[in-house]
């Protein structure tokens, strides 16, 4: 037994290092060329990650921006998860600017890899196929998309922990001892990416109620596992959900979430992009999902019902990022405000990719066992690695061509107040800190108050379309109907604005207000009202007004935070302890 235990070991150390190497292989090009094409969301994710490095310097964590986001004090850090940025912006201290996300990108395609063969593992107990789905996961288009295409950062980082969500809600479903998987995956996912977190519950769910239908005697044990996965989340979660409770519900903030579905495809479309195995379109789920697709029936046509049930689903969440789905049925109804927060059904590539890769790597594993011998697998093994490494840059051809094509579209340092970003801009290290001149593509105006927008449904920050959000972006502070443009000083968490007036009179700041916002005139902490355009008005007294904005936090989220610590800490522990009792009953 304890020599079995040693193999194991082995065999993990062994896989996390061909995890390590093929990690490396698959970031090394970037890395050399140290460019990065800013289109998207990178903007925004770039934004979040400066302002995070920026505090983290100072021993601050951030709550609203003060340095980046035009300096707004915006609420992006409260109502964004950005917890798992960290291992970022640590490498941030340790590297230059474009090396360290590329550093991090493969670290996360490491960690990727290792949590999709743990979760294979669990799940059919195949060493092979568990590192052949650890890498096709990994490499799936969708996922290579998100990463270093078009940097969906907080999609990439959930991705990242769905394998243990799903391993965790199979096992919750057959009443099997590790259904604390389901609540850790879903926490994790949760820190990632809060739409993604929702898009997940829907799914447990709804795949928790059919399974209860088709066999009622299970329904309570699976309530129970359910229940207790719940209460797991509440404490792993708390300082991400308290922030939504105090601060966001029925406080007039807008957020990115829409009903109106949008970039809808027809499966024709969708079929032609992902036979070409291209990652730099969104729609694009590659050729190994469609070659699943089309034979994976075959395939598990004799194997046990959860093998046919995995591809079931990968094939309806594929027909479903088409419109195969009426999804502009759902427009304005209730259907729409459950399942608006998709915004866009090709989100469900996520669903896509696990599904059809676990049956993939189901086939890939079949055509392993049946070599003859052990050197003929080997090669076989092998030669499938390889030409899996190939197939992820073969994905990225048209990416490599843009990165040389567009090297005359280096962003340029700005001075126009509220000029957005360009798309395509060339990054690179000596010129990484021109984003921060720029209001960002996508996401500047996600958490401002609704009272900013003159027009709800475009979030344009032009000053024909939305001018009180574009004079928040313009710093422009307006001392009784008059306008000035001043440059704020700030630091962590803490913007200041010096005004003079020649009388007492009213002054409203570019800084947005929230419950918790604080303010002090001259150094003394004072009330504030909230204008018309959603940020800090004050009465000013005659003469010097040093306006400073903070943010304090309820005690609530300190005592979430140290609650998630403490359920951590706890949770590990127990686990060992379990971990070892099974050893040592063994011995």
């Amino acid at each position: 037994m304890l020599d079995s235990r040693r193999k194991n070991i082995k065999i993990n150390i062994l896989t996390v290092l061909l995890f390590c190497a093929i990690s490396a292989l698959l970031t090394i090009a970037f890395i050399r060329l140290g460019t990065i094409v800013l289109n998207s969301d990178g903007s925004f994710h770039f934004l979040r990650l400066e302002e995070l490095y920026d505090d983290f310097r100072s021993g601050s964590t951030a709550f609203i921006a003060s340095h980046t986001f035009n300096s707004t004090g915006v609420g992006t850090f409260l109502f964004y998860p950005s917890i798992l940025l960290y291992p970022w912006v640590i490498l941030r201290l340790v590297f230059s600017p474009v090396t360290a996300f590329y550093v991090w990108y493969g670290f996360m395609l490491f960690v990727t890899m290792c949590i999709a063969y743990y979760s294979m593992w669990l799940f059919d107990k195949d060493r092979i196929r568990a590192i052949l789905f650890g890498v096709l996961y990994s490499i799936f288009p969708y996922h290579i998309h998100l990463g270093v295409v078009h940097t969906v950062i907080g999609e990439f980082l959930a991705y990242t922990f769905m394998p243990l969500f799903f391993v965790g809600l199979y096992y919750c479903l057959t009443n099997r001892g590790k259904w604390y998987l389901l609540g850790i995956g879903w926490s994790l996912i949760l820190y990632s990416h809060v739409i993604s977190a929702y898009l997940t519950l829907l799914c447990a769910i709804i795949i928790s109620i059919i399974y209860m239908i088709i066999d009622v005697k299970s329904a309570k044990k699976i309530i129970i596992n359910l229940s207790k996965n719940v209460i797991l989340v509440i404490l792993l979660a708390s300082f991400i959900l308290i922030p939504f409770i105090t601060d966001f519900i029925n406080s007039g903030i807008r957020s990115p979430n829409s009903d109106i579905f949008g970039f809808l495809d027809s499966f024709q479309n969708i079929f032609g992009l992902s036979i070409t195995n291209t990652a730099d379109s969104n729609k694009s789920v590659g050729i190994f999902a469609i070659f699943t697709a089309v034979v994976g029936g075959y395939f598990v046509r004799k194997s046990r019902v959860k093998e046919k049930v995995a591809y079931g689903i990968g094939i309806f969440f594929l027909l479903c990022t088409s419109t195969i789905v009426p999804w502009g049925l759902f427009n304005n109804t209730i259907v729409g405000k459950v399942l608006g927060v998709i915004q866009f059904p090709y989100r469900l590539n996520t669903y896509v990719g696990f599904f059809l890769m676990v049956t993939f790597s189901l086939i890939l594993s079949k055509i392993l066992h049946s070599a003859d011998n052990r050197r003929a697998k080997l090669l076989l093994f092998s030669g499938m690695i390889v030409f899996l490494v190939i197939s992820y840059y073969g994905s990225l051809a048209n990416v490599f061509v843009q990165i040389h094509t567009l090297q005359g579209n280096i962003l340029k340092k700005n001075a126009e107040p509220a000029k957005i970003i360009p798309n395509d801009a060339i990054i690179k290290n000596s010129n990484y800190n021109n984003i921060f001149d720029y209001s960002i593509l996508y996401g500047e105006t996600d958490y401002y108050p609704k009272v900013a927008f003159d027009n709800l449904k475009d979030s344009s920050i032009s000053a024909e379309v939305n001018p009180k959000i574009n004079s928040i972006l313009s710093h422009e502070v307006i001392i009784n109907g008059e306008r000035k443009v001043t440059t704020p000083k700030v630091a962590a968490n803490y913007i200041e604005y010096n005004v003079k007036t020649n009388k007492k009179e009213s002054i409203d700041i570019p800084v947005l207000a929230y419950k918790r916002t604080k303010v002090m005139l001259n150094g003394k902490n004072i009330d504030y009202t909230i204008s018309s355009r959603g940020t800090v008005m004050i009465d000013g007294n005659k003469g010097k007004n040093i306006v400073s904005v903070t943010y304090q936090p309820s005690k609530l989220l300190y005592i979430g935070m140290i609650i998630s610590v403490v359920t951590w800490i706890g949770l590990f522990i127990i686990l060992w302890l379990k971990n070892l009792n099974v050893v040592l009953v063994r011995k």
